[in-house]
C-alpha cells in the first residue's frame, strides 16, 4: 500500500510540475497544424483540432485540481482566482443557455466547455512557466509554428495548395488568397498577426547576428502572407503591434532606459517598417492585392453602415440588442446565432454564429459577469508584463515580455473584428498565461507580509 501511494504520489508530483506544463503548452502548439496536415490527407479537415483542444482541458483541469489540492502551503494569485471565475461562468453559461443542442453538441467552427477549458488552462500552464530557458522555448515554438504555417501560406499565393480551405474555398483558392493550414483566411489573418510580432519581435530584441537576420526574413515573409490573406482585421492587428512598439519605446525612454541599446532597437524598427513597407509595394504593384480592400472599405462607408466590415455592424447590433435580457449569463455558450432567432423583430435570414468581435462575444454569450472577468484578466496580463518590462534588470527577461505584449496587443486589436477559432486562440491564451507568469506577479498577501516584516525591522 505504502508503495502504491509512493508513485501515486510522484505521479501527481510530475503532472503538477513546471516541466509537465511546458511540454503541455508546446505539444498542444505543435499538434494543431501537424494534425490539419494529416485530417486533410484524410478527407477530414477541421476534425482533430476542436479534440485537441478538448482533451487539453479534461488533463488541465485534472493537473491544476491535483495542484491546488496537492500541493502544501501554495501561494495563490489573482490568475488562479481569474482562472475558477471562468471556468465558473462558462459552465454557468452552458447550462443556462437557450439552446441546449448548439452549445453542448455544436461543431465547424463551434466551441465546446470543454474548448474554453482547454483555453483557460493554457494560460494557467503559462504563468506555471517561470525558468527563463523555458519561456524562450516556448518562444523557439512559436517560431517554429510560424515556419510551417508561412511555408503552406506562402506557396498558396502562388497557387499551390497542399490542403484545401475549408469555408468559401472557391474563392478564396482562385484568387490565391492565403489561409495557411487554417480554415479561413480570416482566421488566418488573426494568427498571422501573433506569427509577426513574435518574429519582429525577437529580431528586434535579440543579440544574435543570425537569429536576428533569419528572424527579419521570416518576419517578412510572415507579414506578405499577413498581407495576401486579405483580411482587413490583419491590418488593424498589424497597426496595433506598430503603435505598441512606438508607444513602448516613448516610455522606455522617458524611464531611462539604456540609450545606445534603445537606439540599436529604433535602427531596427525603422528597417522592420522599410521592409513592411517593400511588402505592400509588392503586394499592391505585383500581386494586386489591398487596393480593392480600400475601395470596399470606402463603398461600405458611403452606403449602408449595416454593411461595414461585411455586415459586422449589423451582428454587432443584434448582439448588443440580446443583452438586456441574457445580461447575466448570456444567450448560451458559443450560441450568438440565437440572437436573430430570438428576435421577433428580426426578419431577414442573414444570421451568424459568431459575433465577429471576441470581446462582444464574450458579452453577449457568456454575459456580464464573463465579460467583466476576461477583461480583468486582459487588463492585468497586460499591467504585469508592462511592469516587468520597465522594471525587470534581466536585459532577457525584459524583452522575453517585451516580445510577448507585442503578440498581445496585435492580437488583441484584430479581435475587435475578428472571431475566436479553437485552433488559433490558444495561442493567445498562452500568451496571455505567459504575460502573467507567476515571477511576475503578487501572491495574495504579499503585501501585508512585507509591511509585517518592514514593521518588525
Amino acid at each position: 500500500m505504502n508503495e502504491v501511494k509512493k508513485r501515486l504520489s510522484d505521479f501527481f508530483e510530475l503532472i503538477t510540475s513546471e516541466k509537465f506544463f511546458f511540454y503541455y503548452i508546446i505539444l498542444v502548439m505543435l499538434s494543431l497544424p501537424v494534425t490539419e496536415i494529416l485530417d486533410e490527407n484524410h478527407s477530414h479537415p477541421f476534425a482533430s483540432q476542436p479534440i485537441i483542444i478538448q482533451i487539453a482541458g479534461y488533463i488541465g483541469i485534472f493537473a491544476f485540481i491535483v495542484h491546488f489540492l496537492k500541493h502544501q502551503d501554495i501561494k495563490y494569485y489573482l490568475s488562479d482566482l481569474l482562472y475558477l471565475l471562468l471556468f465558473a461562468f462558462a459552465l454557468l453559461s452552458a447550462l443556462f443557455t437557450q439552446n441546449k443542442n448548439a452549445t453542448w453538441f455544436g461543431f465547424d467552427y463551434d466551441e465546446w466547455l470543454s474548448n474554453f477549458m482547454g483555453y483557460f488552462s493554457l494560460m494557467l500552464a503559462g504563468t506555471m512557466i517561470k525558468q527563463k530557458q523555458l519561456r524562450k522555448n516556448i518562444l523557439v515554438v512559436f517560431v517554429i509554428v510560424t515556419l510551417i504555417q508561412v511555408t503552406v501560406a506562402a506557396m498558396q499565393t502562388f497557387g499551390i495548395h497542399l490542403i484545401d480551405c475549408y469555408y468559401d474555398d472557391g474563392y478564396i483558392t482562385a484568387q490565391n488568397i492565403s489561409y495557411g493550414l487554417i480554415q479561413h483566411s480570416n482566421w488566418y489573418g488573426g494568427l498571422s498577426v501573433l506569427m509577426f510580432a513574435c518574429t519582429a519581435g525577437i529580431y528586434l530584441y535579440t543579440a544574435n547576428k543570425f537569429i536576428r537576420n533569419s528572424m527579419y526574413i521570416l518576419s517578412m515573409f510572415c507579414f506578405y502572407t499577413l498581407i495576401s490573406a486579405e483580411a482587413r482585421l490583419a491590418w488593424v492587428g498589424t497597426f496595433g503591434f506598430i503603435v505598441f512598439m512606438i508607444f513602448s519605446m516613448m516610455v522606455m525612454k522617458h524611464m531611462g532606459y539604456d540609450k545606445k541599446k534603445l537606439s540599436s532597437i529604433l535602427k531596427r524598427f525603422l528597417l522592420l517598417m522599410a521592409g513592411m513597407a517593400a511588402v505592400i509595394a509588392t503586394c499592391i504593384l505585383v500581386f494586386e492585392r489591398i487596393t480593392w480592400k480600400i475601395e470596399l472599405t470606402s463603398n461600405e462607408l458611403n452606403s449602408d453602415i449595416d454593411k461595414l466590415g461585411s455586415r459586422r455592424v449589423v451582428i454587432w447590433k443584434q448582439g448588443l440588442k440580446a443583452v438586456p435580457k441574457y445580461w447575466a449569463f448570456g444567450i448560451g455558450l458559443d450560441n450568438y446565432r440565437d440572437v436573430f432567432y430570438k428576435d421577433p423583430d428580426y426578419h431577414d435570414t442573414f444570421t451568424q454564429g459568431k459575433g465577429h468581435n471576441e470581446y462582444l462575444h464574450y458579452l453577449v454569450t457568456q454575459g456580464v459577469f464573463q465579460f467583466i472577468t476576461y477583461m480583468t484578466l486582459l487588463v492585468y496580463a497586460a499591467k504585469t508584463a508592462v511592469r516587468n518590462v520597465i522594471h525587470n534588470d534581466d536585459s532577457e527577461e525584459r524583452f522575453i515580455n517585451w516580445i510577448l505584449l507585442g503578440m498581445f496587443f496585435g492580437y488583441a486589436a484584430q479581435a475587435f473584428f475578428n472571431s475566436s477559432i479553437v485552433n488559433v486562440v490558444p495561442y493567445f491564451w498562452i500568451t496571455i498565461g505567459m504575460c502573467l507568469t507567476q515571477k511576475n506577479q503578487h501572491y495574495f498577501g504579499y503585501s501585508r507580509k512585507n509591511k509585517t516584516v518592514s514593521a518588525k525591522k
